[in-house]
């Protein structure tokens, strides 16, 4: 018996994302699900009296961005409240805008907290200087105040935040980041990596109800730019509570998958990782659907380790095969010299192979931030060794991968290990840009954000924005990837690699994105039988110049063939 198509689109650009990467003049759906694609003539014994047909105008239709590593919640909450909006500030205009904030705020209390978000720490004026916790005790309030970083790897505290963090000039220097002190040993306010993470989550700022707005708003500002799966690389208690009501309300317009993180104090021995994995198993089997639907379920398959920090100076904390070059004279007059400096692993290479090993047996796949090529060396190294002892289906994935050195392109390619690029890093002002080569030096400069290098050895590359470490704007992100610069005067084409093409790109948001979340039986390419989670544009992008793609403007979201998003 023929099966009638609820809806068929014709005469435009159905990006399919299928492994033959084709491009067909139309599709059809039926019952949240793809029923056939390829021309209208060959999708006419699909049509009814009742089918929907639309016209699409030359207008490409594609399949839903799957945005596999940002932290949604963090994004959230920083739209709201005391908010820096990423600008490059002086130490006097960032405490004005801070007491002015203040000063308009009804909270006044020595223990209602102040998160001040989006702030860039490495673009304070003047350059190289650090906002320490003298600065924000300069402030006149009695509230507990924080610096967070957009890269979420620094916090500054005022003295009082301090003081209800618990910490002080006896608080030991954890493994995975730092307590950074003054010259004469007292607490300066700043905290690095984990630790700094850890004092953010520890701040009481949502109740429930407040907590559930934030996950609406957060999925309809995604859904706005063509996102219809995401995973949140840090899964948290609060925010997946909230998303688990907004599903249970029925109003759940993202697929979400989580990330759920083991750190080196949930397991700080060999001995201890049985049991860390258990805790992880229980927290995703907690909220975890059973099974994929079409309607958007939630789903934790992933574990997550931060393996090193960040590379940007000052913090250096990103682990490099061979040493950091370090500023040993002043902003006006460098002197960049080879240091000893390697940056932070922050687990040892038997305690990460023992917890990637452990829960690839579970059957979770594990996810690593590496930033520079001695985390990623090492992780690789990991991976070998799990290889050599599990069997099955595990899809490693290592984020950011800021510096790679040459050799691990093709290790990444043989261990099937996949790398997740935030493609939006490539776009460095000359002035970092200048800044990064010397702490580098010139030949490791040049592997440097790369993402062509990946495909040219063969190997998956998916995408996540990392959001909110950078404004959203999955189609800056795509613009960046195909040009290798942002925008603006003072933002040079970053030459350490090859723009990637309109199809990689879009394929990295897609299947190969679904690949990694191993989710592609379900999402990420527009084939018979998968979800309808598909996104119609206001033109064809292959038909632009590359500088364009940042133009384009989502005109409609679908998820499981229900409308979610629809531009006014």
């Amino acid at each position: 018996m023929a099966q009638f198509a609820d809806k068929i689109y014709f005469n435009g650009a159905i990006f399919t994302a299928d492994a033959a990467h084709q491009i067909t003049e139309a599709i059809a759906f039926k019952d949240g699900k793809v029923l056939a694609t390829g021309t209208l003539d060959s999708l006419k014994p699909y049509i009814s009296s009742e089918t929907e047909q639309i016209d699409l105008a030359g207008k490409m239709l594609m399949p839903g961005i799957i945005d596999s590593h940002l932290h949604p919640f963090w994004g959230g909450l920083q739209l709201s409240g005391c908010n820096l909006d990423y600008q490059s500030l002086s130490v006097e205009e960032t405490l004005k805008f801070i007491q002015d904030y203040l000063d308009r705020d009804e909270h006044k209390g020595d223990r209602d907290w102040l998160p001040v978000r989006a702030y860039l720490r490495h673009a304070v004026l003047p350059l190289g200087y650090d906002i320490t916790r003298r600065d924000l005790d300069q402030l006149n309030t009695v509230r507990p105040v924080i610096l967070f970083a957009n890269d979420c790897h620094t916090l500054v505290a005022n003295s009082r935040a301090l003081e209800l963090f618990g910490i002080d000039e006896s608080t030991p220097t954890p493994k995975d980041g730092t307590i950074r002190r003054y010259p004469d040993g007292t607490l300066n306010g700043i905290m690095e990596d984990a630790p700094a993470m850890r004092a953010y989550d520890s701040i009481p700022t949502l109740d429930a109800t407040t907590a559930i707005k934030v996950a609406e708003n957060v999925q309809q500002l995604l859904n706005r730019q063509g996102v219809t799966t995401v995973m949140d690389a840090r899964a948290l208690p609060l925010q997946f509570d909230a998303f688990t009501a907004v599903k249970e309300a029925g109003k759940l317009t993202l697929r979400l998958l989580g990330a759920r993180e083991i750190t080196p104090d949930d397991s700080p021995t060999v001995a201890d990782v049985p049991r860390a994995v258990e805790e992880m198993a229980t927290f995703a089997k907690k909220y975890s659907d059973a099974s994929w639907d079409v309607s958007p379920g939630i789903f934790i398959q992933h574990a997550k380790f931060f393996v090193d920090g960040v590379m940007q100076a000052p913090i250096h904390t990103a682990a490099l095969l061979s040493p950091y070059r370090i500023n040993y004279g002043t902003k006006s007059a460098p002197e960049y010299r080879l240091s000893e400096q390697t940056g932070d692993l922050y687990y040892s290479d038997e305690l990460l192979t023992a917890l990637i090993t452990e829960v690839s047996r579970h059957g979770f796949h594990p996810h690593m931030h590496t930033v520079g090529d001695g985390a990623i060396e090492a992780t690789l190294n990991a991976i070998e060794k799990m290889r050599a002892q599990v069997k099955g289906d595990i899809r490693p994935s290592l984020a950011h991968n800021e510096l790679t050195s040459p050799h691990q392109y093709e290790r990444f390619r043989a261990l099937e290990a996949i790398p997740c690029l935030s493609f939006q890093w490539a776009d460095y002002p000359q002035v970092f840009a200048d800044e990064m080569k010397e702490i580098l030096g010139d030949e490791r400069f040049q592997y440097l954000e790369t993402a062509g290098k990946f495909y040219d050895a063969g190997v998956r590359v998916a995408f996540g924005s990392d959001w909110p470490i950078d404004p959203l704007d999955e189609w800056f992100a795509f613009k960046v990837a195909v040009t290798r610069r942002g925008d603006g005067d003072d933002n040079p084409r970053l030459n350490t690699d090859r723009d990637l093409t309109l199809t990689e790109v879009l394929r990295s948001a897609t299947i190969e994105a679904a690949y990694m979340l191993d989710a592609d039986r379900y999402i990420g390419s527009l084939e018979p039988g998968k979800f309808a989670d598909y996104i119609i544009l206001d033109r064809n992008p292959l038909n632009h110049p590359p500088e364009e793609i940042g133009n384009t403007k989502v005109l409609k979201t679908y998820v499981g063939g229900k409308e979610v998003y629809c531009a006014q």
